[in-house]
């Protein structure tokens, strides 16, 4: 069978995992990599140069431009993952076998943006890492495989990410070599069934100390690194919060007096007691927090 040609358009930890399977891979050349910028503020960047040292390598976060470098090599495939931008339809179609690539939910349920921290905030117990086709809308074309990823209780969306990692490196090393070779796996995806998640934005990471203790954490832990962090205004300050748990609620006569939001004590530098709806959260601040009292 001849080499199948790939070109590889991504970036971010799990990109690299994908991007060095193809290039250990005997039965497939890289003509040419779009990834992000060397500069990139991209969540868990990561350097692709390593792993094809001398391919045409592309820098640029606009893989569109590139449409006609993409036609001038020819590419019997293209392979995408750790790339947030839409594809257009012109570039999809360059390829006669596809192109594939790979979405954090189990397929047609969450489709869209910022899916995992929606996920981890509204308390998933697990997820799965779906492989599919591209289509001309977003996360619906054809599924190739699904594999299940856990979430557990104390899982922070870096920890999440790192699961979503090695399920790239299974998926990959599974299913590729069928794709490779023309097996063909497609389960066709109804368009009009599942859910679509937006993008979330800094509104949807404020912390509001009058909601119930689960949910503050499940937030905080959605949207930790490598992501900007959940947060809170106190004197005009903007305090980032990082880690938290719930913590059992002190014996202490002033508590049920205690307001939503109140410091009941500081634990050490730049970590608290916070009085919640229903309960006592610890968390611990990117900053200190000089006046006790109301957050």
């Amino acid at each position: 069978m001849s080499t199948l040609r790939v070109v590889f358009i991504g970036g971010q930890t799990n990109g690299r995992v994908v991007l060095e399977y193809l290039a250990a891979n005997r039965h497939v050349s890289v003509p040419l990599v779009i990834t992000h910028p060397v500069d990139s503020h991209v969540p868990r960047y990561a350097d692709l140069a390593p792993c094809l040292k001398t391919v045409n390598m592309i820098h640029d976060i606009h893989a569109d431009h590139h449409v006609e470098e993409i036609r001038r090599v020819s590419p019997d495939l293209i392979v995408v993952a750790g790339w947030s931008p839409l594809l257009s339809r012109g570039l999809i179609s360059i390829p006669p076998r596809g192109t594939i690539g790979f979405h954090p939910s189990r397929l047609p349920r969450d489709r869209g943006r910022s899916v995992l921290a929606w996920q981890i905030e509204e308390g998933y117990t697990e997820t799965a890492l779906t492989m599919f086709y591209y289509n001309d809308l977003p996360d619906c074309g054809d599924i190739i495989a699904q594999e299940r990823i856990a979430i557990e209780s104390n899982d922070y969306i870096g920890d999440v990410l790192d699961k979503v990692d090695e399920a790239t490196f299974n998926l990959m090393h599974a299913y590729f070599p069928l794709v490779r070779t023309g097996i063909p796996l497609r389960r066709p995806q109804c368009p009009t069934e599942g859910t679509f998640r937006r993008l979330r934005t800094d509104r949807d990471s404020r912390i509001d100390w009058d909601r119930n203790v689960r949910t503050i954490y499940n937030t905080i832990r959605a949207v930790s690194r490598p992501y900007p962090g959940a947060f809170f205004e106190h004197n005009s300050r903007r305090i980032t919060v990082w880690r938290s748990d719930p913590v059992p609620m002190p014996d202490e006569e002033c508590l049920p007096h205690a307001l939503p939001g109140q410091i009941l004590k500081r634990l050490r530098p730049l970590e608290y007691l916070v009085r919640c709806r229903d309960g006592v959260l610890r968390i611990e601040t990117d900053q200190s927090i000089p006046e006790m009292g109301c957050l």
